[in-house]
């Protein structure tokens, strides 16, 4: 069962994708912009917020921003 409401879809195209990919495994990423890249992937696959900030380890204000 999935809590709270569900986020306005976000459609990413394969560059984006692949781009933000890249910037989260890079090692020179800070990490406050590879942490941001992986919430943006996560939404794009349509998790909730919730679920974003769960599996992330942060809060979920962090993820709403």
């Amino acid at each position: 069962m999935q809590k709270g409401p569900k986020p306005a879809e976000l459609a990413l195209s394969k560059e984006e994708q692949q781009g933000l990919e890249t910037l989260v495994r890079r090692h020179g990423t800070p990490q406050q912009l590879a942490k941001r890249g992986k919430v943006v992937l996560a939404a794009g696959e349509g998790k909730r917020n919730a679920e974003i900030a769960r599996e992330l380890k942060v809060s979920v204000d962090t993820v709403r921003t």
